[in-house]
């Protein structure tokens, strides 16, 4: 697996492969989009997604590289979310179709009608989209330089001490997102563990060399916990939506759909809290401690 480092080499050529890997694949998705434009931002912002959580691991040896050069991806991302979040809407009110009852499924389907007329509406807003990848496009070249640039203590036990804190700090956020979410099950908090989970997820794929079984292992599961949350997400910004831009259907389907969206909420939610807890136990420095011992028997 190229998402992954080697426990054998150094760590700043290990960096700059994954690293430049991920960006390259973002830039080819964006210059030749073979399945159309709206996936190629899928796939390009899900490259930075995993180029982002190798920065975060990197960043107790690279706090001034991580700050600036996650800021770049993260805004770099963030100029055409809203054609790929027109399109996770129409996969939302799909999946949410196939879950409520007779009555409100019709509701449901005609809202992934409106919503791809919206998706539609979306496209032509974006008249400057071209423009907007190829600015995106420049963007990642010179974040891919600036990765050509960044160096670190090749050092097997600096490396096995900085992986081990960036590991010990994405446990700490996600308890504390998941202490959130328990308090204040707000789409916000939930949002929030969702991140803190994937960063938990990348460095399972990225460290998955020191600890192959159990890592692969647990990585499922927090896939799972992962998935979960980002159909809260999902339901959360449909439900918006359509409080937001009445237009779309008759008031009574979107009363439909607004109670049906509360409902599959509240039972994901219980079931993320569930997942969380599971996942999130006192096991910030456990996990840390014995990544740094199995980094350095591996290499």
């Amino acid at each position: 697996m190229a998402y992954r480092l080697k426990p054998a080499k150094r760590f700043t050529d290990e960096f700059q492969r994954i690293a430049g890997r991920e960006l390259d694949k973002a830039i080819s998705a964006l210059e030749l989009r073979p399945e159309g434009t709206s996936e190629a931002i899928h796939v390009a912002r899900r490259c930075l997604k995993r180029t982002r959580a190798l920065y975060r691991l990197a960043a107790p040896e690279a706090r001034k590289f991580y700050k600036s050069e996650n800021a770049r991806l993260r805004d770099a991302s963030r100029t055409v979310a809203d054609l790929r979040d027109a399109t996770a809407l129409i996969d939302t009110a799909t999946i949410l179709s196939e879950r409520i009852s007779d009555e409100e499924r019709a509701a449901a389907e005609r809202a992934v009608e409106a919503l791809r007329v919206r998706k539609g509406w979306v496209v032509t807003a974006e008249s400057d989209l071209d423009a907007t990848i190829d600015a995106m496009i420049a963007e990642l070249r010179d974040a891919k330089a600036a990765v050509g640039k960044r160096s670190f203590a090749n050092g097997v036990r600096p490396t096995a001490y900085m992986l081990a804190a960036a590991w010990r700090k994405a446990v700490e956020r996600a308890q504390l997102a998941l202490a959130a979410s328990h308090q204040q099950p707000t789409p916000e908090h939930f949002h929030t563990l969702r991140k803190r989970t994937q960063d938990y997820r990348f460095y399972h794929l990225l460290l998955q060399a020191a600890w192959p079984g159990v890592i692969l292992a647990r990585e499922r599961q927090v896939k799972a916990l992962i998935d979960r949350l980002g159909f809260i997400h999902d339901l959360a910004v449909l439900g918006d939506t359509l409080a937001r831009e009445p237009e779309l259907l008759p008031p009574q389907d979107i009363a439909i759909l607004r109670h049906a969206i509360g409902l599959e909420m509240r039972a994901e939610e219980r079931h993320a809290l569930a997942d969380g807890d599971a996942l999130f136990g006192d096991v910030a420095g456990k996990e840390a401690e014995r990544i740094a011992i199995l980094w350095l028997a591996a290499a």
